[in-house]
């Protein structure tokens, strides 16, 4: 009896190594989104914890977000080593 489980491509491997990382997002409207990396689907839909939300000067904390993969313009880690390409390949 053998088990069929799925071996994780290099793309994966690599957004799962960005887990709890804290996140910059920037979208559509021009909000930027940081906060600690936990989700991500099929869709590019992604979830941040401890998140604020910044616009133009002002800012507020959201908390946990849904940010919907449809509205991402630029998705950029913070806590990479400077030899790392900052940012997820696969988002902006």
């Amino acid at each position: 009896m053998s088990t069929n489980i799925p071996v994780d491509t290099q793309n994966i491997k690599k957004l799962r190594s960005y887990l709890n990382f804290k996140t910059r997002i920037t979208i559509t409207d021009g909000r930027i989104f940081i906060g600690t990396f936990v989700c991500t689907d099929k869709q590019k839909n992604i979830i941040l914890t401890q998140t604020k939300e910044f616009r133009g000067d002002e800012h507020r904390m959201v908390g946990l977000v849904m940010i919907p993969g449809k509205h991402l313009v630029k998705v950029e880690t913070e806590d990479l080593d400077d030899d790392d390409d900052n940012g997820f390949p696969i988002y902006g």
